[in-house]
């Protein structure tokens, strides 16, 4: 970025990021290498005329709009990189982006260093009702062809319980089968590819999902499962393991979690089938790219998990459908105080989508997160009179093939005169100038090839925000190694009462991922040096205490999972065998928000010794333990889809803060 050029206020700094480096860490969204956004407008009509005045302005902006026919001001975006690398002060398509836009902010993967459309179509029309309920899922691996996911009519072949799956990955092209095809391109999302399960006729005949499954039986009757994957280029699906696999089971399967353990830490499973609605209703999934899954940030999260509840919700007759949705995943970044963009979309869809007036009902499960001891969060509140500096560690390790990011938030009304530095391992200071443009603080310049940059202070709604980034650690090529090792950050001039939250991206790899990534978190050397020798012999509650330190175990929560909106659940996760939180289960509070913990927190271990929660894999007959969060949440969503919550136990007490910020209103029994 040249230095003194000034963007519109409402690029998000991963967009300012992004244009300050050529884009150079960030897959394209297709090979015409364009750009993916979610974008808030500041009025409902004006996405309309953002675009038409975008695409009259200059023709190699080429800005595509879905959907423009919702009722909320949030909408994705794809564009050439002309529309944002030309939006300078003094432009027209800067006025544009300052005249209609609130917010924007890029949903492109990071890459690793190791090896026109205005409608939503009204898909439920199209075949059989999917009922009253309707279950969805974001996520990586659906086994559509799984026994625990298919029915078998009186005197007809199998059929899954899948009504559809969304391949997002926008690369993937159909499987021509004689004169007919497997999967079709979407007439409304224009990426990717749909997979419906009733086959259809016209000029090219689109085979479903049913009599996919039907042309991969065995002569004894099973089903092939490993070529009726294979052949349709479900490559997670190559895996016995996958996320997608044991959420899917965990909410929608026919054995529910309460028939897959032990319920008196003694006697076997039941294994019983379950009755309730979620075992039998309709699943539409959608698969999340696998550019995507590479990248554990979740930075790409946002226009891919909007399109794709419009997707889920398309399928759902809005006269007597209820849909459910579940979403484990999460970054470990972004404001955390409930106005992240993508809460913000996700709390305007259920507040739409509400039951009433022609429309379904609409319920959001989130995981928790898993970053509790992950010592990726950093918390101080000025206590003098005079401004305060602070200081602690940012630890990259060697050999990380991924960019690395960190982010400082505060008050905007607190940020005046606060100044950021990052120091190399070797002495290299980076210091975040008065815009956004990234220069090094002391005149001496990184060591070539190196990436350390700190942006200037961004204004993202009441907020203010800094970004920090280091390359990979790891040569490649085309890529020169970063240092490792022990980088410093200091804060200056941090006043009387004002708050300085810091969080680490998550770097380490998705399940299912193989990048050799490596985790980057905060170390307080001061509190190392002076306290924790002590604090490792005091257990609190069952945890090492670390009461002192800047690195901060509570409000980890997940980036998405800050506001406290009816009809958004959040689950955390404990051990059934004492009751207690999960160690890694985030915890509370977020900053300023109204949500003081999850809402309530589910069976996530058996027992300390036996962690996880045992659920289906990809194949019939296979089940793996899954350890998270992100077997919690579908718990939760399954006792939505039943619109019944039990009674919790080990309530805690109103004044135990602490353990309300770690489980919410209590144990929930699995379902």
């Amino acid at each position: 970025m040249r230095e003194g050029v000034r963007y519109p206020n409402c690029f998000d700094p991963y967009l300012l990021y992004a244009i300050a480096t050529d884009f150079r860490y960030f897959e394209s969204f297709d090979e015409k290498s364009k750009l993916f956004f979610l974008v808030e407008f500041k009025q409902t009509e004006g996405a309309k005329k953002f675009a038409d005045e975008m695409n009259s302005a200059n023709a190699l902006f080429s800005v595509v709009l879905v959907p423009a026919n919702g009722n909320t001001r949030y909408a994705t975006v794809r564009s050439e990189k002309a529309a944002v690398l030309d939006a300078v002060y003094g432009s027209n398509a800067f006025r544009i982006w300052q005249e209609h836009v609130s917010r924007v902010e890029l949903s492109l993967p990071l890459k690793s260093s190791a090896p026109k459309t205005e409608f939503v179509a009204e898909r439920w029309k199209d075949h059989l009702s999917p009922g009253k309920l309707l279950i969805g899922i974001l996520d990586d691996g659906c086994p559509f062809a799984a026994a625990h996911f298919l029915k078998y009519p009186a005197g007809s072949a199998p059929s899954t319980r899948v009504r559809a799956i969304w391949d997002q990955n926008a690369g993937k092209t159909p499987v021509p089968i004689g004169g007919s095809v497997f999967g079709q391109k979407l007439s409304d999302f224009t990426y990717g590819l749909e997979f419906l399960r009733q086959s259809t006729g016209g000029a090219t005949p689109q085979i479903g999902l049913d009599e996919w499954i039907g042309s991969h039986l065995m002569p004894t009757g099973s089903i092939d499962e490993d070529s009726c994957y294979a052949d349709a280029g479900f490559r997670t699906l190559a895996r016995r393991e996958a996320h997608g696999a044991h959420v899917m089971d965990v909410l929608a399967g026919r054995f529910p979690t309460s028939s897959r353990i032990s319920q008196n830490h003694r006697d076997p499973p039941t294994w019983n089938e379950g009755t309730d609605r979620a075992s039998s209703a309709d699943v539409v999934f959608v698969q999340f790219p696998e550019s995507c899954i590479r990248d554990a940030t979740g930075v790409w999260l946002k226009a891919y998990v909007v399109d794709g509840i419009r997707y889920i919700l398309s399928h759902a007759d809005p006269n007597k459908t209820d849909v459910v949705i579940n979403i484990s995943y999460g970054p470990t970044t972004g404001p955390h105080d409930g106005t992240a963009e993508l809460e913000t979309a996700l709390t305007a869809l259920v507040a739409e989508f509400n039951g009433k007036s022609g429309k379904p009902r609409l319920e959001i499960a989130l995981a928790a997160g898993n970053s509790y001891l992950s010592e990726g969060h950093v918390g101080f509140t000025g206590d003098d009179e005079q401004p305060q500096d602070i200081e602690w560690t940012w630890r990259l390790l060697p050999d990380n093939p991924v960019l690395c990011f960190a982010e400082i938030w505060m008050d905007t009304a607190d940020a005046d005169g606060v100044c950021v530095t990052l120091t190399s391992p070797s002495g290299h200071s980076v210091t975040s100038p008065s815009g956004v443009t990234v220069a090094p603080a002391d005149g001496v310049p990184p060591p070539s090839g190196t990436t350390p940059l700190v942006s200037g202070q961004t204004m993202w709604g009441n907020d203010s925000v800094w970004q920090l980034a280091v390359g990979p650690t790891i040569a490649a090529p085309g890529v020169v190694a970063n240092e490792h090792g022990d980088y410093k950050i200091k804060v200056t001039g941090v006043g009387e009462n004002a708050e300085v939250h810091a969080y680490v991206a998550r770097s380490d790899p998705n399940m299912g991922v193989r990048t050799g990534a490596k985790r980057s978190y905060f170390v307080d050397p001061d509190w190392e040096r002076t306290h924790s020798a002590q604090a490792g012999c005091t257990r609190v509650n069952g945890e090492f205490d670390k009461a002192g330190s800047l690195v901060s175990r509570f409000g980890t929560l997940n980036g998405i999972a800050t506001a406290k909106k009816h009809r958004v659940h959040v689950a955390g996760g404990y051990v059934l065998a004492d009751g207690r939180k999960s160690p890694y289960s985030s915890a509370g509070p977020p900053r300023h928000g109204h949500r003081v913990g999850p809402d309530y927190a589910l069976p996530c271990d058996e027992s300390h010794a036996l962690q996880g929660i045992r659920a289906g894999g990809t194949r019939s007959g296979t089940v793996f333990r899954l350890v998270g969060t992100s077997a919690a949440a579908p718990q939760l969503a399954r006792w939505a889809a039943n619109s019944l919550l039990p009674t919790p136990t080990d309530v805690p007490s109103p004044s135990d803060t602490a353990e309300i910020e770690k489980r919410g209103g209590g144990d929930l029994a699995p379902p």
